[in-house]
């Protein structure tokens, strides 16, 4: 079974994800190419949220902290003006940390982009707000949600209680719903 059909059988995408996501726009954007599990990610679930905790950015989310193109610069900016002190505790380049989801706790998940021209060769790592741990997870990003989402792979960056024993995903509410309560 790949990844991504246990994903479905894990967490159970939306019925009526409408995902009409112009790539070509977002990668010229961010001035480089996506993976292609990130991209049937994003088509497949929709822009929400695992287990209203997780959220992996989104090209049309319509939430600025989660919109992929602005979320990822602004996760970028972060990391340069981290003091120099911290920046050498990351075991990263810099350069090479293009985010791709966050948490309710301001813990910030990204792709290491290396090798650049081969995005479906990128890896995912994590960071706690409050800590300096990166562990790093030998996969791309549906990969990473199968085995967090499943408990097959425990990152201390998360709380202990994530994910629920039965995890879901919650599609973000249409914003004209919340402007009518």
């Amino acid at each position: 079974m790949t990844a991504r059909e246990e994903l479905l059988q894990l967490v159970p995408p939306p019925a009526d994800v409408v995902a009409d996501i112009d790539w070509e726009r977002v990668e010229d954007e961010l001035d480089i190419s996506l993976p292609d599990d990130y991209k049937w990610l994003a088509e497949r679930y929709g822009s929400g949220s695992f287990d209203q905790f997780m959220t992996i950015l989104h090209p049309s989310s319509r939430f600025y902290p989660t919109r992929l193109v602005d979320a990822a610069e602004r996760a970028a900016e972060l990391l340069e003006q981290m003091p120099e002190s911290l920046q050498k505790k990351v075991p990263y380049e810099i350069e090479s940390l293009l985010a791709v989801g966050n948490t309710d706790n301001g813990d910030t998940i990204y792709w290491i982009t290396d090798p650049e021209d081969d995005p479906n060769a990128w890896t995912v790592t994590a960071n706690g707000a409050r800590n300096t741990k990166w562990p790093h997870f030998e996969g791309g990003i549906v990969e990473f949600l199968v085995a967090i989402l499943s408990k097959a792979t425990r990152m201390d960056v998360f709380p202990s209680d994530f994910p629920h024993p039965h995890p879901v995903f919650t599609p973000d509410p249409d914003p004209s719903a919340l402007r009518r309560r």
